[in-house]
């Protein structure tokens, strides 16, 4: 994407001020992440009906990071072709293409400590545990 990022997220009038519905295209195992960055959001009046699907999408990514990680720990990071040729694990190509997704939803969501060094950022949990839109080794 090319352009300029917007300097601040600013308190929205009228956001959402407490828990939203886990969607249901969101896995079950996903709560705890989901209703943390709903609570952080909606805690610096940032959330609204309308980034929910940010949100969802950026849940989903975590997600799918976490499984990409559990199929390389299974398999090891390479894998024999039919030939018996090893070649790299396939999952590891979708983890890096899904962690480009998570940072830069973390970004435009102001999950990442960079994003909430920006002015307008920070909110009333200045100095907790910001997380910084990799993988954890949350159960998600």
């Amino acid at each position: 994407m090319r352009g300029r990022r917007p300097a601040t997220l600013k308190a929205i009038e009228g956001g959402l001020s407490g828990a939203a519905p886990l969607p249901p295209d969101v896995p079950k195992s996903c709560r705890a992440e989901w209703d943390r960055v709903v609570s952080d959001l909606a805690a610096r009046k940032l959330l609204t009906p309308a980034m929910l699907g940010t949100v969802a999408a950026y849940v989903i990514a975590r997600w799918t990071v976490g499984e990409c990680v559990k199929a390389v720990q299974k398999d090891g990071a390479f894998v024999k072709t039919k030939q018996g040729e090893p070649k790299p694990h396939p999952a590891l190509g979708v983890m890096s293409k899904t962690n480009e997704t998570v940072a830069r939803l973390a970004a435009e969501l102001g999950l990442t400590p960079a994003a909430r060094s920006r002015r307008g950022l920070s909110g009333p949990e200045q100095g907790g545990d910001a997380d910084d839109g990799a993988p954890s080794g949350l159960d998600l």
